[in-house]
């Protein structure tokens, strides 16, 4: 009867956001408060079928509760099925808490969409309110690869950016054979170098410092955290078109935070990573793609910040749900700080549906795995200082 009451108000809500007129919150703009704080909350691989699991909404309602952002970033694998209710359900927690919110496409969006292209799918999400999301330029590769200015806190000018790269999907031999996932290719890099270039120009010649959104990540950050092997071993290593391999095996000093998961970056390279040091406007690349791994790993003077799943359906973990916050301040602008929301953190709240429902995950599963993720974090960190030197083995 639950189940069914559930299903009868999804289909009412239904309704009801998508009669909101199109791209209703395109109109919205972004600036820091009177304080001059900005705050954005990251949601990596929903990966949702319609209807959605009640623990998800659960998750994503009180993750915005929490973190009380001005923005909400989707870093693609959002709708995994082909049913259009998804994106009302998927977005309605954003709607009714009436933050803006926008997105880039991952390597499952349009795979499972029964046919739609990446421009409609982008279309659809235009249809709900709140979304800010846009095709830049239709000419280059992919759809939704777009930036969203932030203002000042008085409005005069542009005091910081945000990229949103569409990541592509998957790339493919001529005589069909899978090679590997899709990357950001030459022609939006070059995009990049022109709007980033124009806003240089419109704020006195000073560079606006800026973060970049995109559901895979590039080679370089992969380099940096995994040790190098001569030795192809088909999915057993990572595998780049320039003929470099790597293992899985990460050097944990590299990186601070946790990697559950292999990393599975892009297969090709058209220079994105070395086009952002050169610029010198990028401060970090928040990624997904990745389940269950929450890590920050510096190449280059950039960072790589992975954003843990919220998808209550991963393939290899069901238990480490997240989200991440991203917090900047309009007097250092060229800093950031960051930390992850958990389910499980999240779960501790005496006033949390979280495992009170009848789901898959149980009150008893929240708390093991809070514990768990605290004593794993200790060890992990206890590992790194001693292989990095700080403590005597």
């Amino acid at each position: 009867m639950k189940k069914l009451l559930a299903v009868l108000l999804s289909v009412v809500l239904v309704f009801s956001l998508a009669s909101v007129g199109f791209a209703a919150g395109s109109n919205t703009t972004l600036q820091f408060d009177e304080n001059g704080k900005f705050k954005i909350l990251v949601f990596a691989d929903v990966q949702t079928d319609y209807p959605m699991q009640d623990e998800m909404i659960f998750f994503m309602e009180e993750a915005i509760r929490a973190s009380d952002p001005d923005l909400i970033v989707f870093t693609g694998d959002n709708v995994n099925n082909d049913d259009k209710r998804t994106y009302a359900q998927m977005l309605a927690p954003c709607i009714e808490a009436g933050v803006p919110y926008t997105m880039v496409l991952g390597n499952h969006d349009q795979e499972n969409s029964g046919g739609m292209t990446r421009e409609e799918i982008v279309a659809e999400y235009q249809k709900y309110e709140g979304f800010l999301g846009y095709d830049a330029d239709p000419s280059i590769h992919g759809a939704g690869t777009h930036n969203l200015p932030i203002l000042s806190s008085d409005g005069s000018k542009t005091a910081f950016n945000l990229w949103m790269f569409d990541t592509g999907d998957y790339v493919r031999a001529s005589n069909g054979e899978w090679l590997g996932y899709d990357w950001v290719r030459e022609d939006q890099i070059e995009w990049y170098k022109s709007v980033r270039d124009e806003m240089t120009a419109a704020n006195g010649g000073e560079l606006v410092p800026s973060l970049v959104f995109q559901h895979i990540i590039p080679q370089e950050p992969c380099e940096k955290i995994f040790l190098p092997t001569d030795i192809k071993l088909g999915e057993a290593t990572i595998n780049f078109q320039d003929g470099t391999i790597y293992t899985f095996i990460p050097d944990m000093t590299q990186y601070e935070g946790y990697l559950f998961e292999r990393c599975c970056p892009s297969y090709g390279n058209d220079g994105q990573w070395d086009a952002m040091v050169e610029g010198g406007d990028v401060l970090g690349m928040i990624c997904g793609h990745d389940h269950v791994n929450g890590f920050i790993a510096n190449c280059d003077g950039i960072d790589l910040i992975m954003a843990p799943g919220c998808t209550y359906d991963s393939y290899y973990n069901n238990m480490i749900q997240g989200a991440r916050v991203i917090e900047l301040d309009e007097s250092n602008p060229w800093e950031y700080s960051t930390h992850l929301l958990t389910a499980n953190e999240l779960a501790q709240n005496p006033e949390s549906n979280l495992g009170h429902h009848g789901g898959d995950r149980t009150e008893f599963s929240y708390n093991f795995f809070y514990y768990f993720e605290k004593i794993f974090g200790v060890f992990i960190n206890i590992l790194r200082n001693m292989l990095s030197g700080g403590i005597a083995m």
